[in-house]
């Protein structure tokens, strides 16, 4: 039926009930049927299909709504359940990160979805129940942001149990010299010695009586298994004896960081005969108001004590081994101040005690002293870093050269393997136009670098991309700064202590700075002593999450976010970089 025929038949059927309301019989009304009009299709497009996941994809998680739950109990406990979506029917939850900061929560509740699976594309609801820490927290309102939605609650009093009185307990122990001195003219090794399995001798890792303590060695204390620090350090006494005090009940770890500033020119060279042979550490549980039991830790010096018949030497000599600082040549300003360092070895029979000393022999003595005594005694065979304090002359462009020897007590020079004429020396140039020349002062090492963005269209690669893995198909950034790529802004740097561990990052009671990239998407952690630190960028940190998710690291290598890094005394490290692929 057309639509001028069902118009007509409509109008029509309007008159005959006006007629019937205006009055007469009342007619049986017949049923008026009305075709439906034929539907004319709309035009169709084809919706296009997904490009396929070749790698997991991550993000964050939409949040509607936050609620906070406060369970009746005391202290108080605090939940928040979140509701919110999911894009589709293959993206789970992936991980529920939560950080306070003062009176505020941050939690952030990232997404994954993993690739060759199947997806429904309707939204997918959820719900999440996040308990807080708020143990110990203070009386106050508290605000709480989930990925952007913000709530709150309010606590009325302190959220902490009352004190109770609870007896500290303690360790203590002593670091001491396990004697051993090397076989002398008679071929006996000291007392107190044991035979390796190589023939040689070493301590027998016994406190014997008169083995004397060693001041000076920095303890360190850790809660849980070995290894662990970062709860408290100490310092040896005079006698070597240490404690730690006020300690609560639980696991703890004692160690020595023998490599350590301070421990390493107090203990090198030597090694570590207890609690075991090379292993600094020991693992002590206390119980409530416990004193343990002595946590000693035995070390043996390997020149000292010196062999018995070595003090008494016809034949000084000793072995050039390198410059330690400013090469020869080096050029300073008139009147500029410089310390010169040089690494000798004792290559004779001879004990050099503190009655030895460095002397100035002849050419250019640039105003350091006649003679230096040496500070330790120094057994045959070991080395010892010699420093000098020097000015450089106040005149116009020439060269300068100082020769110096060993001496032994009595005053009189030796030279390098006994060679009366051979000295060891220091040549420089002086000129008004000269860059000032600094001696590193301890602190003074630098670390730094750039965050990028590493960019490649991974789809299709391209200019910047590589393909990895190799004939796979799948295209990430070539982990190279080129540029046109742009600097990330806002990313916060991590810096730890000692070495980083393959595939974990530091925990974060190790972290001894942070940074964070400025508009060129430069860092830098400043006024380091000489160590091994590592940097790490930890992409899913609360302070990162938002900025990097979801992506990956293409430097200093594929899915690895931190470099291991050791630096000298005053060095400057910054060319530590990394590469960021947004996915």
């Amino acid at each position: 039926m057309n639509r001028k025929f069902l118009l007509i038949s409509v109008l029509l059927t309007t008159a005959v009930l006006f007629l019937v309301a205006c009055g007469g019989a009342e007619p049986t009304a017949e049923p008026v049927t009305v075709e439906p009009t034929q539907e004319i299709p709309a035009t169709f497009t084809p919706i296009p299909e997904p490009t396929a996941l070749t790698e997991p994809l991550f993000g964050l998680a939409t949040v509607e709504s936050v609620q906070i739950l406060t369970l009746e109990s005391f202290p108080v406990q605090i939940n928040v359940q979140v509701r919110g979506v999911l894009p589709n029917g293959c993206t789970e939850i992936d991980n529920i990160i939560t950080q306070t900061d003062g009176s505020h929560f941050d939690i952030a509740i990232t997404t994954v979805q993993q690739p060759d699976t199947i997806c429904t594309d309707a939204v997918v609801p959820f719900e999440e129940m996040v308990p807080l820490e708020v143990e110990d927290l203070d009386a106050g309102t508290y605000t709480v942001t989930v990925n952007g939605v913000q709530g709150s609650f309010t606590l009325d009093v302190d959220n902490r149990m009352p004190a109770e009185a609870v007896a500290a307990a303690a360790i203590n122990g002593i670091v001491w010299h396990d004697l051993c001195a090397p076989p002398g003219e008679d071929g006996e090794a000291s007392e107190g010695c044991i035979t390796t399995a190589d023939g040689g001798f070493e301590a027998n890792g016994l406190l014997d009586s008169g083995e004397p303590g060693i001041g000076g060695v920095t303890v360190s204390l850790g809660e849980g298994e070995c290894p662990s620090s970062g709860v408290a350090t100490t310092v040896t006494e005079n006698d070597g004896s240490y404690s730690f005090t006020e300690l609560a009940a639980g696991d703890y770890c004692v160690s020595i960081d023998t490599l350590g500033d301070s421990n390493q020119a107090i203990l090198i060279p030597g090694g570590w005969t207890f609690p075991e042979s090379g292993i600094p550490e020991t693992a002590v549980t206390l119980t409530e108001g416990e004193a343990s039991d002595p946590v000693d830790f035995g070390w043996d010096y390997e020149f000292l004590p010196l062999p018995a018949g070595t003090n008494s030497c016809e034949n000084n000599t000793f072995e050039y081994v390198q410059d330690l600082n400013i090469p020869d040549n080096t050029t300073f300003t008139p009147g500029a101040e410089f310390t010169k360092m040089w690494e000798l070895r004792n290559n004779s029979e001879c004990v050099w005690t503190t009655e030895y000393s460095i002397v100035f022999v002849g050419g250019d003595q640039m105003s350091a002293p006649e003679s230096v005594p040496l500070e330790r005694p120094v057994a045959p065979g070991e080395t010892i870093d010699i420093a000098i304090d020097m000015i450089a002359p106040a005149f116009r462009q020439e060269s300068y050269r100082g020769n110096w020897q060993m001496a032994d007590p009595a005053g009189e020079p030796f030279g390098i393997n006994g060679v009366i004429e051979d000295a060891f020396w220091l040549q420089i140039q002086v000129r008004e136009t000269a860059e000032p020349q600094a001696t590193a002062v301890p602190n003074s090492a630098v670390i730094g670098g750039v965050v990028w963005d590493d960019f490649c269209n991974n789809a299709t690669g391209g200019s910047g991309c590589a393909e990895y893995p190799e004939n796979s198909g799948i295209y990430v950034a070539n982990g190279t700064l080129s540029g046109n790529e742009a600097r990330l802004q806002g990313i916060t740097m991590s810096l730890s202590g000692g070495v980083c561990t393959p595939g974990n990052f530091p925990q974060a009671s190790t972290v001894i700075q942070t940074a964070v990239t400025d508009e060129f998407g430069n860092y830098i952690f400043d006024s380091l002593p000489a160590g091994s630190y590592c940097v790490f960028m930890d992409a899913l940190s609360s302070d990162n999450v938002n900025f990097l998710i979801p992506g990956n690291w293409t430097w200093p290598a594929i899915g690895v976010g931190q470099q291991t890094v050791v630096l000298i005394e005053g060095e400057e490290a910054l060319d530590i970089d990394f590469g960021w692929d947004y996915q």
